[in-house]
């Protein structure tokens, strides 16, 4: 009897804890493609007198694993700082590989946190940063942004994001910086 009361237990207990966990784990694994553009910035001039602000622009693919969760791939090209004591550009660009989550705050509106993993090459032109001539940095950088994203209907929505790339550049080459990406754009689901 005490065994029948126990296995009761245990199987009352997974059937009341189902519906609490369906939405964290019910895999969508929805597609979609996305474009966006915006501005630049970095967060000190390396050396001298710079323009530390550009237009920068991404590209991405990415699968809705569930509700709270995707997983980004894409383009990001972030623009250059003109400097002008000494002269020269550092420019930026490269992958990126990205966890989203996301928080629907209704059907039409999500909120947007994200993080991951970017492949960049800073490329650097002049007697910038202690380089002399042309030199080049492909290395991995962390990221961090938040968003929104207004939903026009279920497969096109409108994209507003900040994100924060950590550490861009070789100290000793390139010059290290962190830079700010500030864009808006549009989502296509599959």
């Amino acid at each position: 009897m005490r065994k029948l009361l126990v296995s009761a237990a245990l199987a009352s207990a997974m059937a009341m804890s189902a519906p609490a966990t369906a939405g964290f784990f019910d895999f969508t694994l929805a597609p979609y493609v996305g474009a966006s553009a915006g501005e630049s910035t970095t967060d000190s001039c390396i050396t001298g007198t710079c323009d530390d602000a550009d237009t920068a622009w991404k590209i991405y693919g990415g699968l809705e694993v569930n509700e709270f969760i995707s997983m980004e791939v894409g383009y990001v090209e972030l623009g250059e700082v003109e400097y002008s004591a000494p002269t020269g550009t550092r420019g930026t660009h490269g992958m990126i590989l990205q966890l989203v989550g996301s928080y629907a705050l209704g059907p039409k509106f999500t909120l947007l946190g994200r993080g991951g993993m970017n492949i960049l090459n800073t490329e650097v032109e002049g007697a910038v940063a202690g380089a002399r001539g042309n030199e080049g940095d492909t290395d991995v950088s962390w990221s961090l942004g938040l968003g929104a994203q207004y939903n026009l209907t279920k497969s096109v929505g409108l994209r507003v994001e900040w994100e924060r790339y950590f550490e861009v550049g070789d100290p000793d080459s390139t010059g290290e910086a962190d830079i700010d990406l500030l864009t808006a754009g549009v989502v296509f689901k599959f």
